[in-house]
């Protein structure tokens, strides 16, 4: 037999595999996405949703809490969740984990379309990339924000290599991704960053690529000015421009919220990130091609977001996917070439190159793959049954919030026209269960900012001013978690604990 048709039987027998591998990989994102759909935010999301779903109208007044009552809530999320009450009232909690799933596998395809290499290197490097994102991966809009970012990121990347004028949608797209969710910002902050690479690579062509890549650079700032304007086009107005900056500028997030404060590289759920972090310096620092500018910049400036705050990490993990990979495949060469590798070493690479295993016919090939996708789609339905069972979920909200609490609230209302103070976690789901008892505070930290949050925080710590802030806000009862320092003041100060469990204390006034 000839060398040619050895080589051709070869490819043939890996085409098989190759083709089935991009589906294995997208399948086993599903399931690592396709989760118990539980999050402190959830809870205000699905109301606010219920609530627009049910007027027709915008949400852009605070109706859950009695401190920013009536006042304008800059909703950025009221589109995002509208979409996601919907996808709850029509298929429960199957239907939201569900959507996280097919969410994180749309993810993972645009990756996979932006990555250079083969089907091996991309699914590797597709496996880490979600695992390095999934902390983040949480039911909530900005679920909504990472996907579009990767769309930015790859519809950038084919304008820039063909040259094509439909660069004017993008104003269009940010439209739709502004009436979402608020993390338009990543993409407006994308688009700076490719600007200045590319005027930054221009100083690096002769003509006409030099004016080529001047031209575009101009092409894409006018395009982001017209992007940043038109998400104003909002329920929420030009107050969308400031909305990123006033909930970065709250000082109290970075320290009582995971994450807004700095990954913990000592936390498990972080070595993925840090992994990615060391493989692309190693990478970097070994490759022999240059990295364009176009590239390099908007890969570490969101490094160094994620950096600051662990939220940003997936949106720093899919911005320098592709010059990881290119890196990677560009110093791995190097490696399998070098003279210091050993012998037996290189033989072990010839040998898994060469060695395709036994001949399957084409019928037998089909089989397989069939098998295999077949295997994993049937895990993928019995995984999602399993976490959104309602005895599962069941024990989630008993375990992380306080349903039993709730049900003695229920048994014993408020008198006296008196509030309630509660632990911030809980004001999301104390507002989607019980929306007649206005809470103290939730997760929408730029509606509360610093004034209510820093006011919270000391009565949690039980300072000098908290019975001062609970009598300002006429107080009468108080939930939250049994090994707050509060608890112990408050008996102290004379309040009653009149509920218990393991997850809450319900205290009251005792004068009241």
């Amino acid at each position: 037999m000839s060398q040619s048709h050895l080589d051709e039987s070869k490819t043939v027998k890996l085409n098989g595999f190759q083709n089935l591998l991009p589906i294995i990989t997208i399948l086993l994102v599903f399931l690592v996405a396709s989760r118990t759909p539980l999050d402190s935010d959830l809870w205000w999301h699905l109301h606010s949703g219920q609530i627009m779903s049910e007027t027709g109208r915008p949400l852009v007044t605070d109706m859950f809490s009695f401190t920013r009552g009536g006042e304008t809530w800059i909703n950025h999320s009221w589109l995002g969740q509208v979409i996601i009450y919907q996808l709850f009232r029509l298929a429960g909690w199957t239907g939201l984990s569900t959507w996280m799933g097919l969410t994180a596998a749309l993810i993972a395809v645009i990756v996979w379309r932006m990555l250079p290499g083969g089907v091996f290197t991309r699914a590797g490097f597709v496996l880490l990339a979600s695992v390095a994102c999934s902390p983040l991966w949480t039911p909530r809009p900005q679920f909504f924000s990472l996907l579009f970012f990767a769309v930015l990121i790859l519809f950038i990347k084919y304008l820039l290599k063909r040259q094509e004028r439909v660069v004017w949608i993008i104003p269009v797209f940010f439209i739709f991704w502004s009436n979402i969710h608020g993390g338009y910002m990543t993409g407006i902050l994308f688009l700076v960053a490719c600007s200045a690479g590319l005027l930054l690579d221009a100083g690096h062509f002769p003509e006409p690529e030099r004016r080529m890549k001047i031209q575009q650079s101009g092409t894409l700032i006018l395009v982001t000015t017209a992007a940043f304007i038109l998400t104003a086009v909002n329920p929420n107005g030009w107050r969308m421009w400031t909305i990123p900056f006033e909930t970065v500028g709250v000082n109290l997030l970075r320290q009582f919220i995971q994450e807004w404060a700095s990954p913990d590289f000592h936390a498990v759920e972080v070595w993925p990130f840090a992994a990615w972090l060391l493989l692309l310096l190693f990478s970097l620092g070994r490759a022999k091609k240059t990295v364009s500018y176009q590239e390099l910049l908007p890969a570490l400036f969101f490094i160094l977001l994620a950096i600051y705050a662990r939220r940003n990490i997936a949106v720093a993990v899919i911005a320098s996917a592709g010059i990881l990979t290119s890196s990677w495949l560009d110093t791995w060469s190097g490696i399998k070439s070098a003279e210091y590798v050993p012998v037996w070493m290189k033989k072990t690479f010839a040998y898994y190159q060469s060695h395709r295993g036994k001949d399957l016919t084409e019928g037998q090939k089909k089989i397989v793959n069939l098998v295999l996708v077949g295997l994993l789609g049937l895990f993928s339905f019995f995984k999602l049954a399993a976490v959104t069972h309602p005895v599962l979920m069941d024990a989630f909200e008993t375990r992380y919030y306080p349903k039993k609490a709730l049900d003695f609230l229920r048994s014993s209302p408020l008198k006296n026209n008196g509030n309630i103070f509660n632990a911030y976690n809980w004001g999301g789901y104390i507002a989607w269960k019980e929306p007649d008892v206005p809470v103290f505070v939730d997760g929408r930290t730029d509606l509360y900012g610093d004034e209510i949050l820093g006011q919270w925080v000391s009565v949690m710590q039980a300072d000098n001013e908290w019975e001062i802030i609970l009598e300002k806000w006429n107080i009468t009862r108080v939930i939250i978690e049994p090994d707050r320092p509060l608890v112990r003041a408050a008996k102290m100060a004379n309040w009653a604990e009149v509920y218990r469990d393991e997850q809450a204390v319900i205290l009251d006034r005792a004068n009241w």
